[in-house]
């Protein structure tokens, strides 16, 4: 079955909703000019809360190591147990820098055309975000064609860009990827699920 993250946590009531409702992985976004960009402070608040099975994905955009470094030392209270179990990086970070974390590292592809895609050969990762490329950071809104995928093992990408809960299902039939990725498909404004929408969606994804 297809995992569901849920990417732009940003406070309690959608974390625990995305959980309630089967979401495989959240995403918490150290970007700061991003709107859904959460302090480190408020990361733990909400990662104390979160249960230990599910994937917890710290998002960086071109970062300097010490201060992804510092991000990853956030402990969960009580246990003392690291806060994330993964780190998905979103700029341009080269091969050198994303090695040798410790912790599952996804790389995210802003894929234009086809041509993109050229990139993740070899490229040391343990899944690949596929999002559609957009000026800055910020998600298009739009999918990319899923066609130029075709003929591609998906086993290790995570889809993303543009997915909703009227798409969602043919994306993954069409892709069959191990992952699907929502952000904005799901806000009821920039940082703020819609709780219809998410269950909708994770509900869509998983059924497909």
């Amino acid at each position: 079955m297809v995992k569901v993250k849920v990417c732009g946590i940003t406070n309690f009531e959608d974390a625990l909703k995305a959980v309630e409702f089967g979401a495989d992985a959240l995403g918490f976004n150290f970007y700061p000019p991003s709107p859904r960009y959460l302090p480190s402070e408020r990361a733990r608040e909400i990662l104390v809360e979160i249960p230990q099975h599910i994937r917890r994905i710290a998002v960086f955009v071109d970062e300097p190591r010490m201060k992804v470094m510092e991000i990853l030392s956030i402990r969960c209270q009580g246990d003392g147990e690291q806060a994330f179990s993964g780190i998905q990086f979103h700029g341009d970070e080269s091969q050198e820098y994303c090695r040798g974390w410790g912790l599952e590292v996804i790389k995210a592809f802003r894929i234009r055309d086809r041509a993109s895609l050229a990139g993740i050969k070899g490229f040391p990762a343990d899944f690949y975000l596929l999002d559609s490329w957009a000026p800055g950071y910020g998600g298009s809104g739009s999918p990319f064609l899923w066609s130029w995928i075709e003929g591609l093992d998906a086993s290790r990408f995570i889809l993303s860009g543009g997915l909703n809960v009227q798409n969602v299902e043919q994306a993954v039939q069409q892709v069959r990827p191990y992952g699907v990725d929502v952000c904005t498909g799901v806000e009821a404004r920039p940082g703020i699920k819609d709780h219809g929408k998410l269950k909708e969606f994770i509900l869509a994804a998983k059924a497909s």
